[in-house]
């Protein structure tokens, strides 16, 4: 089995901020989808979480991938043709996608947090056509591929029921970096934050003693 690590949510390049409260719990907000919103495409209105973005999100359709609260969980993404993702060509049945992402304290400091998983079941590989209705409806790749009729070989995870967020967000700053990436270098005119958003802008598939090291910091 494999664990892999995908980087979701908000990032400092847009004008919103997933925020992380005092008790160590956090909102993962999702990004602006890059269409215009069609049903049934998902507006951030509809997911609930408009309090934490600018009020000129509100009606702005929203990518909510992972969707992990539904019951369904789900993870979508481009293994076929995007460069970031062509490591989850490789999943399988019972590996798990650990999820990264960029939290705001009420101070406005950032920081990557572990933010939940999923534990793969099954999967909907290279999608270039409607595969009608199934537990897949939900997810925002499939969402968009309907409302613009552009399937572009996207793939679909689906999870058992030990996926979902987790209850505290789990703090992933240099040590945590350190001892994932072993050989990981810290050039000193880069911040750490853009330290690690460099080794994890794509998805990496991690085994052996690194697997293992994420499966006990985030599922034990």
């Amino acid at each position: 089995m494999a664990a892999f690590l995908a980087n979701v949510g908000v990032n400092a390049g847009h004008p919103a901020r997933s925020p992380l409260f005092d008790d160590g719990t956090f909102v993962l907000l999702p990004i602006p989808e890059r269409v215009e919103w069609r049903s049934p495409m998902l507006r951030l209105r509809d997911t609930g979480l408009q309090a934490h973005a600018p009020a000129s999100w509100a009606s702005l359709g929203v990518h909510v991938d992972p969707d992990l609260t539904s019951p369904v969980p789900t993870y979508g993404d481009n293994c076929r043709r995007a460069g970031r993702a062509f490591s989850l060509r490789r999943a399988r049945p019972g590996d798990v996608i650990v999820f990264l992402a960029r939290l705001t304290d009420r101070s406005r400091r950032a920081g990557f947090h572990l933010v939940g998983s999923l534990e793969i079941e099954d999967a909907l590989e290279d999608l270039t056509s409607d595969p009608g209705p199934g537990w897949w409806d939900g997810n925002a790749h499939v969402r968009r591929a309907r409302a613009t009729n552009r399937w572009d070989s996207f793939w679909v995870f689906k999870g058992t029921s030990q996926s979902g967020l987790f209850p505290h967000a789990i703090p992933f700053a240099r040590p945590q970096t350190q001892a994932l990436f072993a050989n990981s270098t810290w050039p000193s005119h880069r911040t750490d934050l853009q330290t690690i958003g460099s080794y994890t802008r794509a998805v990496r598939r991690l085994a052996g003693e690194q697997e293992q090291w994420l499966r006990t910091t985030c599922l034990s």
